[in-house]
This record gives C-alpha cells, structure tokens and sequence, in this order.
C-alpha cells in the first residue's frame, strides 16, 4: 500500500464511522496524513497501516478532526507496539 492508498482507505472508514457521505471528507483532510502513512508503511507493516487508519479515523467525530501532532503520536503508538517509534518525541515548542 502507498501513501495516497492509506489516505483513500481512511476516507471510506471515517464515512462508514461517522454517516457521512465520502466527499463530505475532503482530500485535504484525509491526504494531510500521507507523511505518516509514509513513515508507517517504511517502519511496519500493512497490518500497522491499517491500525493507524482505524485510529485516526475514530478520531473523527462531528466536524473535529485529528491534528496531524496527534495523528503521529497515534501512529507511534502502533509501531511502538510492534516495532520503533517513527519520532523521537519530538520539541515542545
């Protein structure tokens, strides 16, 4: 799977999740995650892709959106389960 598929599949789960039609997504906000995607798909596996998916997409809930901050400690947070975190934590600032 590349980026843009992961970016795809997450547009049909939120949709199925939240009872809203796919273009009610907009590729902005499902394609702002395509980095992470990109750093998950080199650090895992499909299995970890599809975690991430699942995760950000319950994120979504009437009009709110996952952060791409947050999306990232989501994503970490599989691939530390199963394998390295994709960030060092990162700066506070």
């Amino acid at each position: 799977m590349n980026s843009s598929d992961a970016a795809r599949q997450l547009r049909y789960a939120v949709t199925t999740q939240t009872e809203t039609y796919d273009y009610e997504v907009s590729h902005w906000e499902a394609n702002a995650y395509e980095d992470i995607f990109d750093d998950v798909i080199d650090a895992g596996d499909l299995s970890d892709v599809m975690s991430v998916i699942k995760r950000i997409s319950a994120e979504f809930d009437d009009g709110t959106r996952p952060s791409v901050t947050e999306a990232r400690k989501l994503a970490d947070s599989v691939l530390t389960t199963g394998g390295r975190p994709i960030t060092d934590g990162g700066d506070a600032n």
